[in-house]
């Protein structure tokens, strides 16, 4: 509608010029020079009305583009004038200009709604860019870096060089946990990245949390779990012990009277030195169970050295060559890392590695083809991980979550403390011991160092 009425807007002027162009050429052609005059001036005010015409429409085009690019929202035309074209274009420019203020208030909403997200989390979000200027940052990410402000990265380095290197190493997808202290509060940061494109820039936006809470939690949850166990094995000895006991009290009474002596037969003697064995055997089992709470209780500090992994993996081969071969079971090590090193106390790791081959080897008894592997490389953080897998009858599902609660077992003789005592060494290394199993397909106990 607003071209239509602007092309005729255009040709009633170019009607307007023609025609009094030919009036004038037929009064020059006649000599009527008193009518050429006044046709001669029509003919100028309507080329500079034409000309006018088609600048102002120009000019209010170029007006609104100049406010839209300064964000001036306030333009407005006027929608009550004459011709209805202008009318027309006028009312397109405004409701235009609308639209666009109001996704430019949709736009800014959204901006501080994320803002104020960004502010009220709990974890340290920090964006930048390919330079290394942050672009965004939260007050728990100032915290966790111990600055008040921070405009470039590499301003990091001087307050917290290890947080620094992290986060110059740690890779798009990839987890870091890194131990700070701060003040005299050793926390435990989690460190994530990655990658986002805005236009043609490229953001790396960081994230910070602090799970120690969490890790507390489990350690609690882990705890009652033990109690738990505890209380089970020690009810399970002492409530024998105190009805046998209540038993062979009654023996040599009648009538709440102790028994003459001359009444005292061999079958009494008997079943007394028999409740006495059972009493003995009771107890003794008793005291296992407290020793090997001890031996959990009673790790000896780490001494860190470094070990020849080459080395070290051959010799617990050579330590477990016996079992191994005697069970048919094909043992293999497999080395795929640049590290040929590892820091650690050896003693420790020795009773690890030990404890999750005879655990595999005992998951294989009854099986042919049987086999063990051990797997060196790197995890996703660079770091040295071993894998120890079998092929044996796996672990179901529901006891996962089960097997490095201390005294847990699911083996007749088995005591239930050899993976927590691994646990608790590969944490002493500040390392960490995972398990994936599929039941009668594989098992496999992951190291990360």
């Amino acid at each position: 509608m607003i071209f239509k009425s602007y092309n005729i807007s255009i040709i009633v002027r170019m009607l307007l010029f023609g025609l009094t162009a030919a009036a004038l050429g037929i009064s020059i052609y006649q000599h009527a020079w008193l009518l050429a005059a006044p046709l001669a001036l029509i003919i100028l005010i309507s080329f500079f009305d034409l000309i006018h015409f088609l600048n102002s429409l120009n000019r209010k085009v170029a007006f609104f583009f100049d406010a839209i690019t300064n964000d001036d929202s306030t333009l407005h035309y006027t929608e009550n004038i004459r011709p209805r074209s202008l009318r027309a274009l006028h009312q397109s420019l405004n409701r235009l200009n609308k639209h666009i203020a109001d996704i430019r208030i949709k736009s800014e909403s959204r901006e501080r709604f994320f803002h104020e997200m960004l502010k009220s989390s709990a974890t340290g979000l920090l964006a930048v860019d390919e330079k290394g200027y942050i672009e965004q940052i939260n007050s728990p990410a100032l915290d966790f870096m111990g600055l008040p402000h921070i405009t470039h990265i590499d301003l990091l380095k001087q307050k917290n060089a290890e947080l620094f290197e992290q986060m110059r190493l740690i890779n798009p997808g990839q987890s870091r946990t890194i131990k700070m202290l701060q003040g005299n509060e050793l926390r435990l940061i989690s460190l994530k990245v990655a990658l986002l494109h805005f236009n043609s820039n490229k953001y790396r936006l960081y994230s910070l949390s602090d799970i120690k809470a969490e890790i507390e939690e489990n350690e609690l949850d882990s705890w009652q779990k033990l109690i738990r166990v505890m209380t089970h094995e020690i009810m399970n000895s002492v409530a024998p012990i105190t009805s046998l006991s209540n038993t062979l009290s009654r023996i040599f009474l009648r009538n709440n009277e102790p028994l003459p002596v001359g009444e005292i037969t061999e079958k009494h003697i008997a079943n007394i030195i028999h409740g006495l064995e059972v009493i003995e055997n009771t107890g003794k089992g008793l005291m296992r169970f407290v020793e090997d709470y001890r031996k959990l209780t009673k790790i000896p500090n780490p001494v860190f050295k470094p070990i020849q992994i080459d080395n070290w993996l051959n010799g617990i081969r050579l330590l477990l060559k016996t079992r191994l071969d005697e069970a048919g079971i094909k043992f293999r090590i497999i080395r795929n890392c640049r590290d040929a090193e590892l820091i650690g106390d050896e003693k420790l790791l020795n009773q690890v590695m030990i404890n999750l081959i005879n655990n595999a080897a005992d998951a294989l008894e009854g099986r042919s083809s049987g086999r063990i592997e051990v797997h060196v490389s790197e995890n996703a953080g660079g770091r040295l991980k071993i894998s120890i897998t079998d092929n044996g009858k796996g672990i179901p599902e529901e006891e996962l979550e089960k097997i490095f609660i201390p005294f847990y077992t699911t083996r007749e003789n088995g005591s239930g403390i050899g993976l927590s005592l691994s646990r608790k060494i590969m944490r002493l290394h500040k390392g960490s011991i995972s398990v994936l199993s599929q039941p009668n397909e594989y098992t496999v106990f992951v190291l990360n160092f």
